[in-house]
């Protein structure tokens, strides 16, 4: 299954996107904007009108209350949607009007939530999103008893994307590739790097 390295974004203002966006041009497919309103996570991002630079596919993160009010408000910017099952009253209604709307969907799953919870739809989506840190922030701490429910899903799916996020360094991205993890993204040790290209290239290196 092919592998792929995912810049993630966080940012306040627009200038701030505009500026990551151009560091990673040409050297990622995919990028993740990470979408916080304060209320899920106690941090904040993306909550403004924001615009996205084309010659990417990009993925909102949403790491909000209201997921739908989001999608229904902003689904021309992007190309597939994560939403935490957390707080989906209906994930299959939520999945269905994802849908409608044109997007792919991927549920994510905060590090403590079971993954029985997405099992039954799994035939119905384009991906699980393992969360292997708290989210809301950049790397905070690498938990390692996602890996165990990357491995059952991997078990259970062998074609299912399955993407990490949470303290992807070379290291950690290694143990979630040999877990069953294929999509891998990553913010600070990309954006906090001082040679992007290397920490790219070091973060392929560790999945291949």
């Amino acid at each position: 299954m092919k592998t792929i390295i995912v810049p993630a974004i966080i940012a306040k203002i627009q200038e701030e996107i505009d500026a990551m966006l151009s560091k990673v041009k040409g050297k990622v497919e995919r990028i993740m904007v990470d979408v916080m309103d304060g209320r899920f996570v106690p941090n904040t991002s993306l909550m403004f009108d924001f615009r996205l630079k084309p010659g990417f596919e990009f993925e909102a993160h949403l790491m909000v209350n209201d997921p739908l009010d989001w999608v229904e408000k902003n689904h021309n910017k992007v190309d597939i949607i994560i939403m935490h099952v957390e707080v989906l009253e209906d994930i299959e209604e939520a999945i269905n009007f994802c849908k409608k709307n044109g997007l792919k969907v991927s549920l994510g799953l905060r590090p403590e939530t079971d993954i029985d919870t997405v099992l039954p739809y799994l035939e119905k989506i384009n991906g699980i999103l393992m969360m292997t840190a708290d989210p809301g922030s950049y790397c905070t701490e690498f938990l390692p008893e996602s890996i165990e429910k990357i491995k059952k899903l991997r078990e259970i799916n062998s074609s299912l994307p399955i993407e990490v996020d949470g303290c992807m360094n070379p290291k950690n991205a290694e143990i979630a590739r040999n877990a069953g993890a294929n999509i891998f993204a990553s913010g600070s040790f990309i954006f906090k790097s001082e040679d992007i290209d290397k920490a790219i290239q070091e973060l392929s290196e560790a999945v291949a």
